[in-house]
């Protein structure tokens, strides 16, 4: 029991709180320095920083080539619509333009034939009901031919379901 009397800091108590707090202050300061002094050598490192960058840039190389692919696809997808609405056909006597009107109402008049120079551009819309809903189909087709073709002389005939624009060749 004589120990306890010569102890200093039981006969103070609130001197032992103090310095027990301070002691929890400075050890809670210094592992909060420790950790956030190596965060910071990390975020601050080149190779990390360098390996973030990499990740990134494949991150938006990814999403490029996706959205690239989507457009591809759609593309795709388009010129084969336009594949099977249109044909071409050559002669030795002259190229047969078939367009299928079943996509544009079955009316020869929803398609617009154009000429310019060496080039015929064909217009058509339609509309059609898919899945409950109306969608519009639109196509705008551009052909190009030699100077041994005469587009004053073309000849438009309706057989069927089909448009058929001659184009003679001279």
């Amino acid at each position: 029991m004589d120990e306890n009397r010569d102890c200093f800091m039981c006969h103070h108590p609130v001197l032992k709180v103090i310095l027990i707090s301070l002691l929890v202050f400075f050890g809670a300061f210094a592992a909060f320095y420790v950790v956030t002094d190596w965060h910071y050598k990390r975020m601050l490192d080149p190779a990390v920083q360098m390996r973030k960058m990499e990740k990134m840039m494949m991150h938006d190389q990814r999403q490029m080539d996706r959205m690239m692919n989507r457009e591809f696809r759609k593309n795709m997808a388009a010129e084969k619509g336009v594949q099977h609405f249109i044909k071409v056909e050559k002669t030795p006597q002259n190229y047969k333009v078939v367009i299928d009107l079943k996509p544009f109402d079955n009316n020869e008049k929803n398609v617009e034939v154009l000429t310019d120079g060496n080039s015929l551009t064909i217009n058509a819309a339609g509309e059609r009901e898919k899945h409950g809903h109306n969608e519009i189909i639109k196509l705008s087709q551009t052909f190009s031919f030699d100077d041994d073709v005469d587009l004053s002389k073309i000849n438009k005939i309706r057989e069927g379901n089909e448009y058929i624009i001659v184009v003679p060749i001279e």
